[in-house]
């Protein structure tokens, strides 16, 4: 009898260290699991945040090429003739506004809804600053200030406006993309 207890508790020992170690491979293939779930969300996430910066970094340089030509159109002297073509600037201007609506289309691809709404204010606002030098343009045919020099308020206002928005989509970036969290300053 004491010998069918003994094999009887060696028997239920092994089956007991069988069980704990099966139990023990489960949970560790479950964490693994999840480890590499995780792994493979964060991947995810930084290569939408690394998409979202290059597409907020595209319209950043399309802005800064506006930004360039307006410095050309604010050199401009109107015509002395209003029969005169339009000068080179004013279209060249205009194209790359166009480029800028197109790298704010990317941005409103990428998101979030708060960088698309940026992104237009700032396209809105460069047409709306190149309306404004169009308009004293056509309003100071025949003088021979530079548009610069001219005194305009609404120029000046439209060119803050600009300025702001351009402020406010670098602002915004740098809150979606986290340049603003503790450890990424």
């Amino acid at each position: 009898m004491a010998e069918q207890s003994i094999a009887l508790i060696g028997a239920a020992s092994a089956l007991a260290g069988v069980a704990l170690t099966g139990a023990f491979t489960l949970l560790k293939g479950r964490q693994d699991r999840l480890d590499r779930q995780l792994d493979r969300d964060e991947q995810r996430l930084m290569m939408h945040r690394e998409a979202r910066r290059a597409a907020y970094a595209v319209f950043l340089a399309a802005y800064h090429k506006v930004d360039r030509h307006f410095e050309e159109v604010k050199k401009v002297i109107p015509p002395l003739d209003p029969r005169e073509q339009i000068c080179p600037q004013m279209p060249a201007t205009e194209s790359a506004i166009v480029e800028l609506l197109e790298a704010g289309s990317t941005v409103a691809l990428e998101g979030p809804a708060e960088m698309s709404a940026a992104a237009h204010d700032v396209v809105v606002a460069c047409a709306a600053l190149l309306e404004e030098f169009a308009q004293l343009l056509r309003d100071n045919v025949g003088t021979t200030t530079r548009l610069w020099a001219l005194d305009s308020h609404s120029r000046d206002l439209a060119l803050e406006k600009m300025d702001q928005a351009c402020l406010a989509f670098t602002t915004s970036a740098r809150r979606v993309l986290g340049g603003d969290d503790p450890g990424m300053r």
